[in-house]
């Protein structure tokens, strides 16, 4: 077993090595380089498309959605398997979050408003 990741490492590194040395960098590729990372920006005003944004935001909503479900899942898990920190950790987590929403809907019932200006 050692032997065939002490071969893998040799090969990923001796790649690598092979890799740099057959791809120089010089003046001229670093300008290319820099052409082709500007080429999602817009002409005019520098800044990412909206096609940029949306996919930026797609990838951004996957990521949270993924990660809370398997956080959810767990939790879920840990809960009915009656694990006491978790519970613990949940009502101190719930006690405050519900303190809030309670004095957000007393403070709209009652018309009290913070705004900025008039």
């Amino acid at each position: 077993m050692i032997k065939k990741l002490l071969i893998i490492s040799l090969c990923l590194f001796s790649l690598n090595t092979l890799a740099y040395a057959s791809f120089p960098i010089t003046e001229n590729s670093k300008s290319d380089i820099s052409n082709t990372i500007n080429f999602q920006m817009d002409e005019e005003e520098g800044e990412p498309s909206l096609l940029v944004y949306i996919l930026r935001g797609i990838l951004f909503f996957s990521i949270l959605g993924f990660g809370l479900y398997f956080l959810i899942r767990a939790w879920r898990r840990a809960w009915r398997d009656d694990i006491r920190w978790v519970k613990t950790l949940t009502y101190i987590l719930l006690v405050p979050v519900l303190l809030m929403l309670l004095l957000g809907l007393i403070l709209s019932i009652s018309g009290f408003s913070i705004g900025y200006g008039n």
